[in-house]
């Protein structure tokens, strides 16, 4: 009986480690995501500050154009960058989460013969 409960405490110790490895992964995902979000809510606000300052600081409408286009082309690569950013966070989830399964799986096999 007392190895029978010994086998069960190692085993819930074990789940818990585990579930507590998944929450890490959630909420290091979740954070990176959010400072990404962040980060395009930046991108928003410089970008409309700067469509602001173009609109009031030139008088001939080819200024205004060239300014818009410009501000277009900095803004759609900033949006690009910050993509390829999210893509990262992303694919740095999936490994984690990749590792997790596997390091879970070699657990089970320890307690495959007691289940």
């Amino acid at each position: 009986m007392q190895a029978y409960l010994k086998q069960w405490s190692d085993f819930n110790q074990d789940v818990m480690v585990s579930a507590q490895k998944l929450a890490d992964i959630n909420t290091n995902l979740l954070k990176n995501l959010a400072q990404q979000k962040m980060d395009m809510v930046g991108i928003w606000v410089e970008t409309t500050n700067k469509q602001i300052q173009t609109l009031t600081q030139t008088k001939r409408v080819q200024e205004v154009l060239e300014g818009e286009t410009q501000l277009a082309a900095e803004f759609n690569q900033k949006v690009l960058n910050n993509y390829r950013s999210t893509l990262d966070v992303w694919d740095d989830a999936k490994k984690q989460l990749t590792d997790w399964t596997q390091g879970n799986l070699k657990t089970a096999e320890k307690w495959k013969p007691w289940l």
